[in-house]
């Protein structure tokens, strides 16, 4: 069951993955830069690639718009 604010309740461990938690601790912060590093060019890449594809940046169309992001 989820709680209120979003978090998982302690009587339903299948919505949290307590080895993927274990296995990101054990991390240490360089390979926690390289990771984030990796995740930030795979964004560019993709805004990169949406704006070949659309042949414009839908971001800057909702900025100018007033809408948020």
């Amino acid at each position: 069951m989820v709680q209120p604010d979003g978090m998982p309740s302690g009587d339903d461990e299948r919505d949290l993955d307590v080895n993927l938690l274990d296995d990101l601790a054990s991390l240490t912060p360089a390979e926690r830069m390289q990771r984030h590093d990796a995740a930030l060019r795979l964004v560019l890449a993709l805004r990169k690639a949406g704006e070949a594809h659309y042949g414009f940046d839908p971001r800057a169309v909702a900025a100018a718009d007033g809408a948020e992001r």
